[in-house]
């Protein structure tokens, strides 16, 4: 069939992955706008259509051209390393898509079938999603609704915060929604967009009420009562007059209803608990000091794992971070070429990112759960390089290459994270194929991120920030084979570009005599 054909040749297929946590997939989605403007452009060649819509649809014609061109693949990763161009980008394509569909009616087959490769709308709420996560977990530095100095450009218009407001209370995040609600209403104001502003008010004196801010619920009712009777929607108004007497009885009576009306004093709001202050606070880069966090001066070495011939020319550059359970970070383990071929190796394996879930609390299925954001492909040692890879990280951790998991390759995109998890199970029977429970991880990290994206351990403080070709490890169980609920670890939500790793995970059968148990559980 040609639109298939035609897809093909261009080689523009979409994998099963979310298209904001792959650089590649968004390029894919840029190439796809080159190709509906080829089609648009034979369409209204070829159809017979009245003057205004030709007309839009040549507009459209030549922005999806003139973008394909501008977010050429040289430049598109500096152009979406921002949270609000990549939450843009999706905003405006689902609008134009959008149009466009609605202008072209039934099409043809080949326009429709191009059209039906673009990424859905959750592509948006997600895009939304990690606005919101980022200002949260943040804080100051990701707020995205006031300009900053050194940046003008990257701040959410008022339909944007309102748009996002939205998506906040759509999640029941009553703090998140005032948050952006709130600009949206200075800037609807300055704005004098009169209909934008009234629809604003009535969610905030929603949102106020629930907080139990009933002073500002107040002020916005008769800011509404004052602009519909204005208008002579006096129907409206009684409804709302009915509402600000309520609110000044609950306040307790007209006086003191009045100055509270004033907003002299600041509005409540429980915030957020989504997010574990130590994992909060180090991913900010912050200090946390715990029971657990190392006393005793660490380390750096030069590891040849006993003159391994693997090793002997080229030791393992080791720095202790933790010895709790043996966190550590290996440097400059992989080289560029190494690096570029596990990436083109995942890229079109990607799938969205699932959890796998302790058969004792569940199914034992993986889940989507709103715990993660990123992509993921798992790749095997099929390769001479990758084979290379797997045994060079189990010599260093003198495990059995037998028992470890293929590499598992991660992709994260603007607010891509993880929350807090272990990676080992109660229930070994999550891990069909491996014997026992994983004993140890390993984390290659494939680029340098610009900002965000540590890989942090709450019960520690300790933090780990990605560097390009290095590796952390450390082990999951106590050398009694129980396990370490220290590891507790997450990986930190991008705030600017994106974030490649690659986990390798190492069970617990066919390490008997490499990691010996040990009756103390304290090891």
């Amino acid at each position: 069939m040609l639109p298939h054909t035609l897809l093909l040749l261009t080689g523009v297929i979409l994998t099963n992955s979310q298209t904001l946590n792959s650089l590649d997939e968004m390029y894919k989605v840029v190439e796809l706008k080159s190709v509906l403007s080829d089609q648009l452009d034979e369409y209204i060649h070829t159809v017979a259509l009245n003057g205004k819509t030709k007309e839009r649809l040549q507009k459209y014609i030549s922005k999806l051209h003139n973008e394909s061109i501008s977010l050429a693949k040289e430049k598109l990763e500096e152009e979406m390393s921002h949270p609000v161009r990549v939450y843009r980008f999706f905003s405006e394509l689902m609008t134009d898509l959008a149009d466009i569909d609605k202008l072209i009616g039934e099409g043809t087959d080949e326009i429709n079938d191009i059209m039906e490769q673009f990424p859905k709308d959750d592509e948006l709420d997600l895009a939304a999603d990690a606005i919101i996560r980022l200002q949260e977990l943040y804080g100051d530095i990701a707020d995205f609704t006031l300009p900053r100095e050194n940046n003008s450009k990257d701040v959410l218009t008022a339909n944007e915060l309102f748009d996002i407001g939205s998506r906040c209370m759509d999640n029941n995040n009553t703090c998140g929604a005032l948050h952006y609600m709130l600009r949206a209403k200075e800037l609807f104001e300055a704005a004098n967009d009169v209909d934008s502003l009234m629809m604003t008010l009535e969610h905030l004196v929603d949102l106020m009420e629930q907080e139990g801010n009933f002073g500002y619920a107040l002020n916005y009712t008769l800011l509404q009562i004052e602009y519909y009777e204005s208008v002579g929607e006096q129907e409206t108004v009684e409804v709302l007059k009915d509402s600000a007497e309520e609110y000044k009885y609950t306040l307790g009576g007209k006086l003191r209803a009045k100055k509270k009306a004033t907003l002299s004093e600041p509005y409540n709001c429980e915030p957020s608990t989504y997010f574990n202050f130590n994992y909060q606070q180090l991913c900010k880069g912050e200090t946390v000091i715990t029971e657990h966090t190392d006393k005793k001066p660490l380390h750096c070495h030069l590891y040849t794992n006993n003159n391994h011939p693997l090793l002997r020319l080229s030791p393992a550059k080791i720095e202790e971070i933790n010895t709790a359970f043996g966190l550590s970070f290996a440097h400059d383990v992989l080289t560029e070429r190494e690096i570029e071929l596990l990436k083109q190796a995942a890229i079109s394996k990607f799938e969205v990112s699932m959890v796998v879930e302790d058969e004792k609390k569940g199914s034992g299925a993986t889940l989507l759960l709103q715990s993660r954001s990123s992509n993921t492909a798992w790749v095997y040692d099929e390769k001479k390089v990758i084979r290379e890879m797997s045994k060079r990280v189990a010599t260093i951790l003198n495990l059995d290459i037998e028992s470890a998991e293929p590499f598992q390759v991660l992709s994260y995109g603007i607010g891509g994270f993880y929350l807090p998890h272990h990676d080992w199970v109660k229930d070994e029977d999550s891990f069909p194929g491996f014997g026992g429970n994983r004993i140890a991880t390993w984390i290659f990290y494939l680029n340098d991120v610009k900002e965000g994206g540590a890989t942090v351990f709450p019960h520690i403080g300790a933090a780990v920030w990605p560097e390009k070709g290095g590796a952390a490890f450390w082990r999951n169980l106590h050398y009694n084979g129980t396990p370490n609920d220290l590891n507790l670890h997450a990986a930190c939500p991008v705030l600017k570009g994106y974030k490649w790793v690659s986990n390798k995970w190492f069970h617990q059968h066919g390490n008997e005599f490499k990691w010996p148990c040990k009756l103390d559980s304290e090891l």
